[in-house]
């Protein structure tokens, strides 16, 4: 079949004259593009279309994270960024996609895929790949199977191994508990017992309990905040949230057993681009354990770095979209030197 590409808005710049190189100028582009053989949305948003680009790897399986772009809004200065409703996800949602499409093999080359499609369409060499919680999974493997790619893979809330984390999680709410002295709470999660879980709400209720007794941070997510971040989004629309619904079930139905399936701590042993793991310090949702228990084994020649977020839990790049942004703005200044690299992180500016 032949490629297709279904083009929903145009450039916001004038085509550059025939020998020239890019022109500065806006980009905000809305478009279908087909991988895999599935016509798959994004959003590509910067100040200057001759920035790098950074594409951005959604968490969930299923949960697009375009209603929240705009907490990272920042970054379009530095960056030009893609948001990709990967296939089964928000607008890429589709009851004609076979459920046995759904795999991370898949995802995987659908994020090479679409990484090759961005670096013709923008005539650059390299682009930045970020991917959150689901994402971190699709992001460490295309960035270790295709690193000619990528001029750096950043992981935040980084998956490496999910029952080795429900099973830490677990252990971490009865601990917290008992210091709590909360009867009740570690009553339930003893009668819940540890994972692999009965249910998907077995699952959710230890997340719940987990996250109700860490310390309060200042910007946690909440109902509130999810509802603020849709409401001024600026490329969502409150009508399509039917749709997102269906594809979190859709792909979360479908990708569940692999997901629970998958280690990546016995498929990436060495990463030959610079890589960056943005952690939050109470994560709930993913627990840091199984990274700290590989990161110490990870070849990485370019250089390897995690990054705490003394204040977040599982999304970092929402509760601390400052912080995030500094630590993408260093990444990227040490794009190409070496030395830099080997130092990072910077010492924070001066007051």
């Amino acid at each position: 079949m032949h490629r297709l590409v279904f083009t929903l808005a145009l450039w916001s710049a004038t085509l550059a004259p025939s020998g020239a190189g890019p022109p500065a100028g806006r980009v905000h582009i809305e478009e279908r593009v087909l991988l895999g053989g599935v016509p798959q949305f994004i959003v590509i948003r910067g100040e200057d279309r001759r920035n790098p680009l950074l594409l951005f790897l959604h968490g969930g399986p299923g949960i697009s994270e375009r209603p929240f772009a705009g907490a990272n809004a920042e970054l379009e200065r530095d960056f030009v960024i893609v948001q990709w409703d990967q296939r089964g996800s928000g607008k890429s949602y589709s009851a004609d996609i076979a459920p046995a499409s759904l795999r991370v093999s898949q995802f995987v080359s659908d994020a090479e895929e679409l990484t090759r499609f961005l670096l013709a369409k923008f005539g650059q060499r390299k682009i930045y790949l970020v991917g959150h919680s689901w994402g971190s999974m699709v992001g460490l493997l295309a960035a270790a199977r295709a690193p000619e790619l990528y001029h750096a893979y950043v992981g935040i809330s980084q998956v490496i191994d999910v029952p080795r984390s429900e099973t830490a999680l677990h252990i971490l709410g009865e601990r917290r508990a008992r210091a709590a002295g909360d009867t009740r709470r570690l009553r339930e999660l003893q009668t819940i017992g540890p994972p692999p879980y009965r249910t998907t709400e077995d699952e959710r209720r230890v997340n719940k309990i987990t996250r109700e007794l860490r310390p309060p941070l200042p910007h946690g997510m909440n109902n509130w905040r999810w509802l603020g971040l849709a409401l001024t989004a600026p490329d969502f629309s409150v009508s399509e949230i039917f749709q997102l619904k269906r594809g979190i079930r859709f792909t979360g139905e479908n990708l569940r057993r692999e997901l629970f399936a998958t280690d990546l701590a016995g498929r990436v042993s060495t990463i030959r681009v610079p890589a960056y793991f943005l952690t939050g310090r109470y994560d709930t949702v993913i627990s840091s354990e199984p990274l700290l228990h590989w990161f110490p084994g990870l070849r990485a020649a370019a250089g390897k770095h995690i990054v705490w977020f003394e204040n977040s839990d599982h999304w970092p790049h929402l509760e601390e979209p400052a912080k995030y942004a500094r630590v993408l703005r260093d990444i990227k200044a040490c794009s190409g030197d070496r030395t830099r690299r080997r130092n990072w992180p910077a010492p924070p500016p001066q007051a």
